[in-house]
């Protein structure tokens, strides 16, 4: 209710936020969703599936949305349908919240719920199931902050995290389910990670370091990014964001000097040279893509790759080809990235990619393809056209080799 709130008080006093997307960078729309979406998932082939927050699992045939399964949940506030995960491509893993027969007012949910999902067929097999009300199981529980997706670690185990039902304290009592990231192992069995979360929505495992990154959306100005720790206690309700961390606690790694809400996550899998490693994020109030290129203990500013042009944003993918998706409440959109040697950022890599790319470099001074708008043009990350990592006088040449071949091939 609070993130509600807040959201409101930034659409009454903020200003107007314009469309604005890194050069060489475009969204293309896949499909339209069929209900307000609440996760992506992408097989190694590129086969695409979306969940609805109403209990749908759908999958992607062309542009048309294609129903393959229906988990048993209603969506109400933070609740229904909120996430999925492949373990493999024909098998997903869900997390859903189980509606109360006898709901009145705050207790709307009974538990949250873990499965599998055989995506051939749409049978849904139970693997864990966490209790609201662990003092009274049948009472039930608020609908509000409970998590979102799950996510499938190295080994096999499923891990995700269950918010605070709203209710602050119990985010810190072990004997109580929210406010918790859990590890859940191929038999069902459920062990707590760490715990003092507000609602964190998503996770990933970064591929350099194999630590577990996790977001967590905080009150007002201090949505986290996490390094989940086993054992971590990570301070809510006591601490939040840059107040200092309790006695014993784990800080954060990165705290958004704004509202951002962070929802979806993923660590590409070094398939896409221009995203090959680090951490990709969405947000929900901050509508914007962000772009960890690297994982520490203390996080840089994230690179913003687009802001405002898809809505609110849900969820991001990525398949085995190393393509990108996003996921908005209503539509599922495709991230394209800049092709090496379109240095301007237009889509085509042709001769007036030199004029770009002298510029460039004509200040004598070597930047990180990260920084291509940090010389003397508004250059796209094609500026790094020999793949590098570096825009400096050594793309010359490699544009220069690139061109002719291109215009030889135009001859045939």
């Amino acid at each position: 209710m609070k993130r509600t709130v807040v959201l409101l008080f930034l659409m009454l006093t903020s200003p107007i936020l314009r469309a604005s997307l890194l050069p060489g960078f475009a969204l293309q729309q896949v499909a339209k969703a069929a209900g307000f979406v609440s996760s992506v998932a992408a097989t190694s082939s590129g086969q695409l599936y979306y969940t609805t927050t109403s209990g749908g699992i759908y999958r992607i045939d062309g542009t048309e949305s294609v129903l393959v399964a229906q988990v048993d949940t209603v969506a109400v506030s933070d609740s229904g349908l909120l996430g999925m995960a492949l373990l493999s491509d024909t098998v997903a893993v869900v997390h859903y919240t189980k509606i109360n027969p006898n709901r009145s007012w705050n207790n709307d949910i009974l538990s949250d719920v873990v499965a599998t999902v055989d995506l051939t067929n749409g049978t849904v097999s139970l693997l864990h199931e966490f209790i609201l009300d662990v003092e009274a199981p049948a009472s039930g529980g608020p609908a509000e902050h409970h998590g979102g997706n799950p996510v499938v670690g190295p080994d096999g185990s499923i891990y995700v995290g269950i918010g605070d039902y709203g209710g602050g304290l119990i985010a810190q009592l072990f004997e109580w389910n929210a406010g918790k990231i859990y590890r859940i192992f191929p038999n069902g069995d459920a062990t707590v990670v760490a715990r003092g979360f507000r609602n964190p929505f998503d996770m990933a495992f970064d591929g350099a370091t194999g630590k577990l990154v996790a977001g967590d959306n905080g009150v007002g100005a201090d949505d986290e990014i996490d390094i989940v720790e086993q054992g971590g206690n990570y301070g809510w309700p006591f601490t939040s964001g840059n107040n200092p961390p309790i006695d014993g606690g784990v800080p954060p790694t990165y705290v958004f000097p704004r509202v951002v809400a962070p929802t979806g996550m993923v660590a590409p899998n070094g398939a896409n040279g221009m995203l090959p490693h680090g951490i990709l994020l969405t947000s929900f109030v901050g509508k914007a893509l962000y772009y960890f290129p690297t994982i520490s203990s203390h996080l840089s500013d994230p690179i913003t790759i687009f802001v405002n042009e898809a809505g609110p944003l849900i969820d991001v993918a990525q398949d085995g080809h190393g393509e990108i998706y996003i996921a908005s409440g209503g539509a599922v959109f495709h991230l394209i990235v800049p092709r090496r040697g379109d240095c301007n950022g237009d889509g085509v890599v042709d001769g007036s990619d030199y004029a770009a790319l002298m510029a460039e470099v004509s200040d004598g001074a070597t930047h990180s393809v990260f920084e291509a708008q940090a010389g003397k043009m508004t250059g796209s990350w094609g500026c790094d056209v020999n793949g590098d990592g570096l825009i400096n006088a050594a793309d010359l040449g490699a544009l220069g080799g690139m061109l002719p071949a291109r215009r030889h091939a135009a001859r045939q």
